[in-house]
């Protein structure tokens, strides 16, 4: 998979080309790999390419992210935000010694829209100034409208569709949604896509 993230770097950094940068990765519907496409995209940036880089779970229906990095959930980048501390403490983890850090989702799923203002913009501002890369995994719309609201708050989103399962209708409906609050899409993720022939033959088609 590396080099399917080395790839979406160097095609993010072209259509965000100054500065550091809060890019959202989230999916249509569940089950399409969000978490795990964001988690490489975080790894690679971090160990490959020598970013500092942030992941910041925000599914909160369904959160993974301390799983696989073995955290506990306690104290999240929500409370922080609840409690209008600067970044830095309890809620940010370091991944071993490596340049990626995590913060775990809340650990309430009750809806809380009322952090997705002023405070979780001046948020996004300031960890600008600790990370080069912050990157959001949202759960899908279909499950919570917090997707929508950070959409507007970033530089840039990355829908993640399962490829060949995903209606057309449904990405489309979901990339309306956040073009109609502002939200700045640059492109689409397929995953989990077939090859019928082998893989490498694809290159020379």
């Amino acid at each position: 998979m590396d080099d399917e993230m080395l790839s979406l770097y160097k095609i993010v950094d072209t259509l965000l080309p100054q500065g550091k940068k809060i890019i959202q990765f989230i999916g249509t519907r569940e089950g399409e790999g969000t978490s795990t496409i964001i988690r490489e995209f975080a790894r690679v940036s971090a160990d490959l390419i020598g970013q500092s880089v942030l992941l910041l779970d925000a599914d909160r229906h369904h959160p993974s992210q301390n799983r696989f990095f073995d955290i506990q959930k306690g104290f999240s980048w929500v409370d922080a935000l609840k409690s209008d501390l600067p970044p830095g403490g309890n809620e940010l983890h370091q991944i071993g010694k490596s340049k990626l850090f995590f913060s775990p989702s809340s650990n309430s799923s009750a809806s809380t829209p009322e952090i997705f203002d002023s405070r979780f913009a001046r948020m996004c501002e300031n960890l600008k100034k600790e990370f080069d890369l912050v990157l959001i995994d949202s759960s899908p719309l279909t499950l919570s409208p917090d997707g929508l609201a950070i959409a507007s708050k970033v530089d840039g989103v990355i829908l993640v569709v399962e490829a060949e399962k995903t209606r057309w209708q449904t990405v489309k409906k979901v990339r309306d949604n956040i073009a109609r609050v502002g939200g700045n899409i640059l492109g689409v993720a397929l995953n989990k896509r077939r090859y019928y022939i082998p893989q490498f033959i694809y290159k020379y088609l």
